[in-house]
């Protein structure tokens, strides 16, 4: 990688050595003590970001009671943590399209036995549902639309993995158990039109959800497009469908030119 890169690499090691990354795990758990909970998740994002060694720091911080109690934490305050989990997805995925590469270079994180990769494993249907709700259509705007984000992520993920259409079989049955047909994928397809509208004329935008991410801005246009044809309901007279189709239409030739892949991921 860059000289850039290799910089930010070390500077988390550093920071998380230095102190921050206790600092910022006992900020979670106890909010009352230490300011802004979505400050506190958003850095320690951050500050694991695609790093193995701060992983496995992490993992070494955590006993079972902690880390029993930080990912409660996690799971009732989605619109806080959910930036963290999004960089825990890219991490995960980063660290296993490179397991024999890391083994290599001397890393000493164990992808297997890692507790949030664990976590994810058991829990990501609970998170896509619940990220797929916390914010409805009438409560969404610039601040929250992360929250949409990393649902998209976890979908983007699931079809590199084949898994797509599971998790949505899943959700609908969960819906039809629960006698609430359409109250997940009904609110989320109203916020995937939303984001075709939010993110069509917002270039910048885009630079920064594919910067922060690493991945490109057409792979989430393209899993926004197919989770809209995914969940549609029949229509009678076709008119929504069509209404979709013509924005995700208008948002294909949008003038943001396809950007070169960024960072190392």
């Amino acid at each position: 990688g860059t000289a850039e890169e290799s910089f930010d690499t070390r500077s988390q090691v550093l920071m998380a050595r230095a102190g921050l990354l206790s600092h910022l795990i006992e900020g979670v758990l106890n909010p009352q003590c230490s300011g802004n909970l979505q400050t506190n998740f958003d850095v320690l994002g951050e500050l694991i970001k695609c790093n193995p060694e701060v992983f496995r720091m992490f993992n070494e911080l955590l006993d079972d009671k902690k880390y029993t109690a930080l990912m409660q934490v996690v799971v009732a305050n989605l619109v806080d943590s959910n930036v963290f989990i999004r960089a825990v997805v890219i991490s995960l995925e980063f660290f296993a399209a490179r397991e024999v590469e890391l083994a290599a270079l001397g890393s000493r994180y164990d992808l297997r036995a890692c507790r949030l990769r664990r976590f994810l494993e058991f829990n990501t249907l609970r998170l896509l549902r619940d990220l797929m709700t916390v914010v409805t259509v009438e409560d969404v705007n610039q601040e929250n639309i992360c929250v949409l984000n990393t649902s998209l992520s976890l979908f983007i993920l699931a079809r590199s993995h084949g898994t797509l259409q599971h998790y949505l079989d899943d959700i609908r049955a969960w819906e039809v158990a629960n006698h609430k047909v359409g109250s997940v994928t009904g609110n989320f397809l109203s916020l995937l039109k939303f984001w075709l509208e939010y993110y069509l004329y917002r270039g910048k935008d885009c630079l920064a959800l594919e910067l922060s991410s690493s991945i490109h801005f057409s792979e989430w246009r393209k899993i926004v497009h197919l989770l809209v044809k995914l969940l549609q309901p029949p229509a009678a007279d076709g008119g929504e469908t069509t209404e979709a189709q013509r924005q995700l239409d208008l948002l294909c030739l949008a003038s943001t030119p396809p950007l070169p892949r960024q960072g190392s991921l």
